[in-house]
């Protein structure tokens, strides 16, 4: 069991990622990760999972999701599935912050976002584009093409 606030933090400038269950934990099957995104952020870049599918669902606030080649505004309470082979993102461009849990089957994702925060931590930059790609790609993701 996980009580609210207990898990593994992932801190990027204006966006915070608690991973409540993690592949070390079900041993690579699921993870569980509970996310907080300021307004006006822009989110991650747009990508494909070839391994792993992500189910989200928005606590609060709302956000902006690519599926496909179209984007829609998800509000609270509702769901999304981005399933493996699929190009999507997500950001906020609204005036409030966001809240989300989004699982990951089967898991592992969550550690690309850990290098990319270590990183961050220890150079106080984003890593640019060839770095996360190649990051990316140890867990079968790779940039989306533009819509």
């Amino acid at each position: 069991m996980v009580t609210e606030g207990e898990g593994r933090l992932i801190e990027l400038p204006g966006w915070s990622m608690l991973v409540k269950i993690g592949a070390d934990d079900t041993g690579g099957t699921l993870s569980v990760v509970h996310g907080h995104m300021a307004a006006t952020h822009a989110g991650p870049s747009e990508h494909v999972h070839d391994g792993h599918d992500e189910t989200f669902f928005v606590v609060a606030g709302s956000l902006r999701f690519r599926l496909g080649d179209s984007y829609h505004r998800v509000d609270a309470g509702s769901t999304v599935f981005a399933p493996r082979g699929r190009a999507h993102g997500f950001s906020n461009p609204f005036d409030r912050p966001a809240t989300y849990v989004v699982t990951l089957t089967p898991a592992g994702y969550e550690r690309y976002f850990a290098k990319v925060a270590g990183h961050f931590k220890r150079t106080g930059a984003l890593p640019d584009q060839a770095t996360s790609a190649a990051w990316m790609a140890e867990t079968g993701t790779r940039p989306a093409l533009p819509v």
